[in-house]
């Protein structure tokens, strides 16, 4: 029996909600799969955050002007302790979105807003979110390889398009 008495929803319930999307953008199969990926992900945050940084200068090198890295070539900033910095800070920001701010719709809100705030005083776009975006989920699912499904493809998708929506 379900209604507001019932601690137990229906089954029927169960399956609508398990695969409807909510405020967040993702359901609940979705944050499902990207919390358990990002758990394996987030064991080392400073390679993974190195090397999706590189991978984003290295296809997008006019971004390079944006960030004081001290200059060089998207190769060489592998070594950039700079780019360490600012990637771990990046990974930890998307760590607290997917392990906190996906269980709490107004803290994922008010951390994008936040968001927001501090690249809009550097002129950051949805397009320039965007691309990082695909550059995150790109090089994550590889990373992620032996656990890639369809369903974890679509929550990197939805979640970084939430991402992406803050900006517009």
């Amino acid at each position: 029996m379900s209604g507001p008495g019932s601690l137990v929803g229906s089954d029927e319930e169960e399956q609508t909600n398990y695969h409807t999307p909510d405020e967040t953008g993702l359901t609940k199969s979705q944050k499902v799969a990207l919390i358990a990926a990002w758990s394996i992900v987030k064991k080392d945050l400073v390679t993974h955050g190195r090397n999706i940084f590189v991978m984003f200068f290295e296809e997008y090198p006019q971004y390079l002007d944006y960030f004081d890295f001290g200059g060089g070539s998207a190769g060489e900033l592998g070594e950039n302790r700079s780019l360490h910095a600012h990637a771990l800070n990046v990974m930890n920001f998307i760590g607290t979105l997917i392990d906190y701010g996906l269980n709490d719709p107004a803290l994922l809100k008010c951390s994008l807003a936040k968001l927001v705030r501090n690249h809009r005083k550097r002129n950051v776009t949805k397009e320039d979110v965007a691309a990082v975006g695909g550059v995150i989920m790109r090089y994550s699912l590889k990373a992620l390889e032996q656990h890639k499904t369809k369903t974890l493809e679509e929550a990197f998708g939805a979640f970084l398009g939430t991402v992406a929506a803050a900006f517009e």
